[in-house]
């Protein structure tokens, strides 16, 4: 044999090898075998069905469109703990995140100004006082020496008028005074009403100054859930609706009631902020996520019961009601309506479905 011809036999030898390994991969593959109509293949227990199993029509439905609106928990009232006057802060009992009761002491401030400025007041009020009652004591001696017109009207006039300006200096002395205690209470901030400590701004030894905040408390009882809607959406919600809420940790669910809706859409966002109140045994507490869930608007679905179908794996499938037989027919699916489940591809309006015996 010369070197030609077998070069040309083991040509010939490994195309005959390829050939054989095509044909087997396209036997794997079924390529020899009928076809059938995609979708659809024969039941497992092919044959005729029970007249009594049970079974269910497509039907073609107009359902509300469901939508989940993400959403953070606010409080309806937030205060912000700021003094009236200015003050070096001394004591801040509280951390955020802590409750705090109506009343609760929440910072100090140093009160040594105040009470200097208190005690001269009250050193004036007692001066005023010992002035004007000595005026009215000599105003008391000459009305009597005028009545007995052992004294001129010009000398009783001038003692009355001095009285009179001893009594004002009286009442200034009282005002200062007042004044000076409502400074000296403007030293211990106190809360408002019960709720939590959000934020912590300033520590002891800061300077605090007026409508400066120290501390923000948001009340804890009343919440609400804020939401940012479509405009679209949003104008299908009124004052007073009930809508479904879902709140992620800790997970729950509530019924909330719309009590306020922003007047005008973000012109960026295309949205519209919509507020729902909470009920006031919530326990969720003051920046949770949650959803706010509303309809709007329609779907025209296909709706078979959820017991027609079954599952195997990620392969989803119902038993096809074809001339009295059983067909497995492949299907996907969508969202649940009540004991029932869109069908998105896979069958139309009017196919007769088995529904499983066990009402899976």
């Amino acid at each position: 044999m010369t070197h030609s011809t077998y070069s040309r036999t083991k040509l010939i030898y490994a195309l005959v090898a390829v050939a054989a390994l095509i044909v087997l991969l396209m036997w794997m593959q079924g390529s020899f075998e009928d076809k059938v109509e995609p979708g659809v293949s024969e039941a497992v227990a092919d044959g005729e069905v029970d007249k009594n199993a049970p079974t269910a029509k497509v039907v073609r439905k107009d359902i509300e469109k469901a939508f989940a609106w993400p959403g953070t928990v606010a409080a309806r009232t937030v205060a912000q703990i700021a003094p009236k006057i200015p003050g070096r802060i001394l004591e801040i009992p509280v951390r955020a995140g802590e409750r705090v009761k109506q009343g609760q002491v929440l910072a100090r401030l140093d009160a040594r100004e105040t009470q200097a400025r208190l005690g001269q007041a009250r050193a004036a009020l007692a001066a005023a006082e010992a002035q004007a009652g000595q005026a009215r004591a000599d105003a008391r001696r000459l009305q009597n020496l005028y009545d007995k017109e052992a004294a001129t009207r010009q000398d009783l006039d001038a003692v009355l008028a001095t009285a009179q300006t001893a009594e004002a200096r009286v009442r200034e002395a009282r005002d200062a005074i007042r004044e000076a205690e409502s400074s000296q209470a403007e030293t211990v901030l106190r809360a408002p009403f019960d709720g939590v400590i959000v934020e912590r701004r300033l520590e002891p030894g800061d300077m605090a100054l007026p409508g400066t905040a120290i501390l923000v408390l948001q009340e804890s009882q009343r919440l609400r859930i804020e939401s940012a809607v479509p405009a679209q959406c949003a104008g299908l919600v009124k004052i007073g609706d009930e809508l479904k809420v879902r709140i992620a940790n800790p997970e729950s669910e509530f019924k909330a009631v719309v009590d306020e809706i922003q007047p005008a859409a973000d012109p960026k966002t295309r949205t519209v902020l919509v507020k729902a109140r909470l009920p006031e045994d919530s326990g969720v507490q003051p920046g949770a996520f949650g959803w706010l869930y509303q309809s709007c608007g329609q779907d025209d679905v296909l709706l078979v019961p959820v017991s027609a179908v079954n599952r195997v794996g990620q392969l989803e499938s119902v038993r096809l009601l074809v001339e009295n037989h059983a067909r497995l027919r492949h299907v996907r699916t969508g969202k649940r309506h009540d004991g029932q489940i869109e069908i998105l591809s896979g069958l139309k309006e009017g196919d007769t479905v088995l529904l499983s015996e066990n009402g899976r």
